[in-house]
């Protein structure tokens, strides 16, 4: 007898040992993965997501026999033995036992047993997400064929034989949970055995991954993943990375569970490294500290330098008076008490429920907005993104009548954001909706509320809109951003500089300089904004938003180096509140509309300044 054989034959009674040993107290043999994120380029959309996980721990083993029926008080495999793993059972006999493990540990149980929804939140058992399960699998070192003989417990790689097929029957069965080595993680049979059950509908993890943290996939599928393949599982090419999905209501002698709870640490990324700065203050040469023929937010004319933020709380307030009889605001609508809201249509989609509305802006005029809420339930108060454009259908990426849709791309921002759990909420300009045509729209504006100008207009929405957001208990009001491009940019700036209540904001391509768009058309400004004051220009509107945190992206279209000298000026504001990094410019220099890079670092501007999402 030779001494490998021995030694192979002393390692399988030892893995069945510790098999047998973990079976009685499975839960005593978990493995632990922190909270963690990784990139995927977006199908939908085209830009870098980035994906993140809270930390959760799983199970090393499969679920055994033996642990099954404790539970559940029925046995129903067909490979009979207490350390081997349960299989035969469907999705819904899994999620029954994951509640009723949790009932008997004293915990609170995940699942919905009418719906099959899962609270991630709850502490818990459940079955592993795919996304958890393949992190516990190792997303970096998923199967990639070969001969797997002695690694796992995997079926052969005939496909053309029958007779071998027949004999592979009569001989194959499931090994004790312990058996084979584990992976590097410390988990044994991620591959082979029995497949298990995820949590998940099917499809959960292609490139558009639902939600971005925590992902479970799409709101909808007839069948449920099922990962990791079987003791008889095709072991060739055709394994197609042991990915599949089964109806819930089946069971299979080759689909078990393995169990899993979430940690209680949540993802979060650590700003107290300055190098998170880099992307946004890449200032080129003779750009460092330029600001070009700007007048001096902090040595006005006429009055000795600002060194306090009492001083420049002061020249706000003037700057602040000056800018709302430019726009005309004391022509603006009144309304009284909280604005009302009708409802056109709701949408029940994978990422969101969406809410298409009109929202009372005057006493005779609604405005069209779409609010978009995250699909898990709200267990607190969450961040929101208001998105600015032509109409809603375009920040959406949803086609529902509106004018100048575009599928889903770089501009689907309201999208982007809910997917990153933030509530969304796109608001049409007012030019679109207010009659026929911008002419029209502003020759009724000015029969209406004679001085106001177009983005005076948009103010006064935008006031409104933050009023009625302010109603909603689901809404952080400490933590509502504003992002918009080109048209949707401009009005992203005026709205928070005449509003406190945003506390963040992006701003695409707008122009951020008076001479760098077309401001003096009249349904912006008018032509009268060439005859301003030298002094006056966009630098100030920063001010006025200074210290909230600030974003410009630019492409050389209308904002350029040049737009350095804006950011420049305004940074000696931020500069005495002591927040200097709260503004910057990142310039993708490849034309009007943002590149997916541009957009991945707005939505990590929000990710820093509002907070994760739910």
């Amino acid at each position: 007898m030779s001494s490998k054989f021995v030694v192979s034959v002393l390692v399988i009674i030892l893995f069945t040992a510790v098999a047998a040993v973990a079976a009685e107290n499975p839960s005593a043999a978990l493995v632990e993965f922190p909270p963690q994120s990784w990139m995927v380029t977006d199908d939908f959309t085209g830009v870098d997501l980035e994906v993140s996980l809270d930390g959760f721990l799983i199970g090393s083993r499969e679920l055994s026999q033996r642990e099954f029926e404790q539970v559940a008080g029925y046995n129903p495999s067909l490979h009979i033995g207490k350390n081997f793993p349960v299989e035969n059972v469907s999705w819904w006999e899994a999620i029954r036992f994951c509640n009723l493990k949790s009932e008997r540990d004293g915990l609170v149980p995940c699942y919905n047993l009418s719906t099959g929804e899962c609270d991630l939140t709850a502490d818990g058992w459940r079955l592993p997400t795919e996304a958890e399960w393949l992190t516990a699998f190792g997303r970096d070192s998923s199967y990639q064929g070969g001969d797997m003989t002695g690694r796992a417990n995997l079926g052969s790689s005939n496909s053309e034989s029958l007779e071998v097929l027949h004999r592979e029957m009569a001989e194959k069965t499931t090994v004790p949970v312990g058996a084979y080595e584990p992976n590097r993680h410390g988990l044994f049979n991620m591959l082979g055995n029995v497949r298990e059950w995820c949590t998940d509908n099917n499809d959960a993890l292609s490139n558009n991954p639902t939600p971005l943290h925590n992902p479970i996939g799409p709101l909808f599928s007839p069948e449920r993943i099922v990962r990791g393949g079987s003791f008889f599982s095709h072991s060739g090419s055709w394994a197609r990375g042991y990915n599949a999905a089964m109806s819930p209501e089946r069971a299979s002698r080759y689909v078990g569970l393995r169990i899993c709870r979430a940690s209680g640490r949540k993802f979060t990324h650590d700003y107290r490294n300055p190098d998170w700065f880099e992307p946004y203050n890449r200032r080129p040469a003779g750009y460092e500290s330029a600001t070009g023929k700007l007048s001096s937010l902090l040595e006005p004319s006429g009055a000795g330098r600002i060194t306090t933020v009492g001083g420049w709380e002061t020249r706000r307030a003037r700057v602040l008076a000056k800018w709302e009889n430019i726009l005309g605001m004391q022509h603006a609508p009144r309304l009284e008490g909280t604005p009302q809201v009708r409802l056109i249509r709701e949408y029940r989609m994978d990422s969101y429920t969406g809410r298409l509305m009109y929202l009372q802006v005057e006493p005779d005029y609604w405005e069209k907005i779409y609010l978009l809420l995250p699909r898990r339930a709200l267990t607190k108060p969450a961040p929101v993104v208001i998105v600015p454009y032509y109409d809603v259908d375009t920040p959406a990426a949803q086609n529902m009548g509106g004018k100048s849709y575009l599928p889903a791309s770089v501009r689907s921002f309201a999208n982007l954001a809910v997917r990153s759990g933030y509530i969304a909420v796109a608001v049409r300009w007012f030019g679109e909706g207010y009659t026929v045509g911008y002419a029209e729209a502003v020759a009724e504006l000015n029969r209406r509320h004679r001085g106001l100008s177009g983005l005076g207009k948009w103010v006064s929405d935008a006031r409104y809109l933050l009023d009625w957001l302010y109603s909603l208990p689901s809404v952080d009001r400490e933590h509502i951003g504003i992002i918009g491009h080109s048209l949707g940019g401009k009005m992203a700036m005026y709205a928070a500089a005449f509003e406190p209540r945003i506390t963040a904001v992006v701003g695409s391509d707008h122009g951020i300089g008076l001479e760098f768009s077309n401001y003096e058309d009249y349904w912006y400004l008018d032509g009268t904004i060439r005859e301003r004051d030298p002094a006056t220009d966009h630098h100030e509107l920063l001010g006025l938003i200074a210290p909230r945190p600030f974003l410009l992206i630019g492409g050389e279209s209308v904002d350029k180096d040049e737009s350095w000298y804006f950011i420049n000026e305004a940074r000696k504001v931020y500069s005495l509140y002591g927040q200097a990094d709260n503004i910057g410019f990142f310039n993708h220099r490849t034309g009007h509309s943002p590149t997916p890079e541009a957009v991945t670092l707005a939505l990590r501007w929000f990710e820093r300044f509002l907070g994760p999402g739910n």
